[in-house]
């Protein structure tokens, strides 16, 4: 019967997230201006004037845990120094916080359409914590853990080298990490969210909803539980690629 109740709950959410949609179309600019006002993201149109753009530093420690609350392009490279540059137009860099390891915008959220671009370099980064919409590159991982959560829709792509990982995402996120090697990975889909893997001996999967498991390695051990229309399914030939 519980589950049954998922099944519905999921299918009545994806319809909501339809109607959203339609909604956010069809009102225009209305719409979106109210959405912002009620501390949403707004999408910031060509006309604003944020003025030129600029960069800010920020001093990060290597191996530790980083939060973006602010929609970003994210690129990590694995290097000697930790370093993290932010760059963007100067009214938003002005309005940057950076405390206690979390990056966000001071006062309401807003302008996504006028993206911050954010380069980090470390050793290595205990982890992740993504809050809001953003593409995010992480290159050459080389540690033993990794911490990932991911809000929204936020697209990621990682490679290099973790021995175990966790894996946590809410929403509409499509998590690539074909192309990270590694020992053991546990990850939980909540939503919608589409996560590609390919651990060598443990996958441990949970799926909330209408998300989507593709693992593209056989591990020597699968656990799944799926709660609601998810699925998991194999691309192995893709781990040659």
């Amino acid at each position: 019967m519980f589950r049954k109740l998922l099944i519905v709950f999921a299918s009545a959410a994806i319809l909501s997230l339809v109607a959203f949609a339609g909604a956010w179309i069809v009102g225009g600019e209305d719409a979106r201006r109210e959405f912002a006002q009620e501390g949403g993201w707004h999408f910031g149109g060509e006309d604003e004037d944020l003025g030129p753009t600029k960069t800010r530093e920020f001093a990060i420690e290597s191996g530790s845990q980083i939060a973006m609350e602010v929609p970003v392009d994210l690129s990590f490279t694995r290097g000697k120094t930790a370093s993290m540059t932010v760059k963007g137009p100067e009214k938003l860099l002005e309005r940057l916080v950076w405390e206690d390891g979390r990056l966000k915008l001071d006062g309401n959220r807003s302008h996504w359409g006028n993206g911050l671009k954010v380069v980090i370099t470390a050793p290595e980064i205990e982890g992740l914590d993504l809050d809001a919409p953003g593409d995010v590159t992480l290159v050459g991982l080389d540690q033993d853990q990794f911490t990932l959560k991911a809000n929204g829709a936020l697209d990621l792509e990682a490679d290099g080298k973790v021995r175990t990982m966790a894996v946590t995402t809410n929403g509409a996120g499509n998590i690539d990490l074909a192309k990270l090697y590694g020992d053991d990975v546990k990850v939980e889909v909540n939503g919608a969210g589409d996560v590609t893997l390919g651990p060598k001996r443990l996958a441990e999967i949970e799926i909330n909803g209408v998300g989507h498991v593709t693992l593209v390695r056989k591990p020597e051990i699968l656990r799944s539980n799926i709660n609601g229309l998810g699925s998991v399914d194999h691309d192995y030939a893709q781990a040659d690629m």
